[in-house]
C-alpha cells in the first residue's frame, strides 16, 4: 500500500477536504456587514426630543423631559419615537434575515457548496419574537414594571442588539467556526454594554461629547460599527484566502 492510499493519508486528505468545504461555504461576513448597516440605520429613531405633552408640565425650565407612556415593543422607554423604532427593527431585521438566506443560497449555487443559514434565520426570527413578547408594551399592567425582562435591558430601547448577538452564536455553531464564535461572544458583550451602560460617559476621552438629545448614539454606534468592521474583516480575510487558493 503506497503512502497516498494509506489510511492515515486518506484520513488527512478527508480532513483537508472537509476544511476546504467549510471555508468555501462560509459567507458569514455578509450578515455581519448587513446588520451592522441596519443598526447604524436606526440612528434617526434614537434622537431624544422634548415633548410638549402634559407629562412634562412640571419639568424645570431648560431641562429635557421625556414622556414614557406608550413605549413600543422594541422601542425605548424615554420618548424616543418608540413606535417608529419598533416598526423599523421588526421590518429591517426580518428583511435582513431574508436577505441573508437569499445570499447563502445564491452563494451555494455559485460555489457548489451550500451554506447553513436556515437555522440561523429561524433562530433569529424566534429570538426577535421572544423579545417582542417579553417587552414592556406587551406586559403593560402586569408583572414586573418593565415586563418580562430586567428594567435596564429595556430602558435604552436597544434590545434588538441582543437578538442579533444570540443569532450570531447560532450561526457560529451552524458554520462550525471558532472565529465567528469568538466574534459572536465579543458582540454579545458589546450588546450587553450598549443595553446596560451609558457609553457616552466614555466618549469624551476620544474627543466626542454628544448632545443630550443624541446621548444614545454611542451605544448604538458601538454595536453597529463592531458588526460592520467585523464583517469587513472576515470578508477581506475570505477574499485573500480565496485569491491565495487560486494562485496555488
Amino acid at each position: 500500500m503506497t503512502d497516498a492510499t494509506s489510511p492515515a493519508a486518506m484520513l488527512s486528505a478527508a480532513r483537508v477536504a472537509t476544511l476546504r468545504t467549510r471555508q468555501a461555504r462560509r459567507g458569514f461576513w455578509f450578515p455581519l456587514v448587513l446588520f451592522g448597516l441596519i443598526v447604524l440605520g436606526a440612528t434617526p429613531f434614537y434622537r431624544q426630543t422634548v415633548p410638549s405633552g402634559s407629562g412634562c408640565a412640571a419639568a424645570p425650565p431648560g431641562t429635557l423631559c421625556f414622556e414614557t407612556g406608550h413605549p413600543g415593543p422594541l422601542g425605548a422607554q424615554a420618548g424616543l419615537g418608540s413606535t417608529a423604532a419598533t416598526v423599523y427593527w421588526l421590518t429591517a431585521v426580518v428583511l435582513g434575515y431574508a436577505a441573508t438566506l437569499a445570499f447563502y443560497r445564491w452563494r451555494g449555487t455559485r460555489t457548489g457548496v451550500a451554506g447553513r443559514a436556515l437555522p440561523y434565520v429561524l433562530a433569529g426570527v424566534a429570538f426577535l419574537g421572544l423579545a417582542v413578547l417579553a417587552s414592556p408594551a406587551v406586559w403593560a399592567g402586569a408583572g414586573p414594571p418593565h415586563g418580562g425582562l430586567p428594567g435596564d435591558l429595556t430602558t435604552r430601547g436597544l434590545l434588538p442588539l441582543l437578538v442579533l448577538a444570540l443569532g450570531l452564536l447560532v450561526l457560529a455553531y451552524s458554520e462550525r467556526s471558532a472565529a465567528l464564535a469568538g466574534f459572536a461572544a465579543l458582540f454579545l458583550a458589546v450588546a450587553l454594554v450598549s443595553n446596560l451602560y451609558d457609553v457616552e460617559n466614555r466618549t469624551p476621552s476620544i474627543g466626542w461629547t454628544p448632545s443630550e438629545a443624541w446621548s444614545l448614539l454611542p451605544n448604538l454606534w458601538l454595536a453597529g460599527l463592531t458588526l460592520l468592521l467585523g464583517g469587513l474583516g472576515f470578508g477581506l480575510a475570505a477574499a485573500l484566502r480565496g485569491r491565495g487558493g487560486r494562485n496555488r
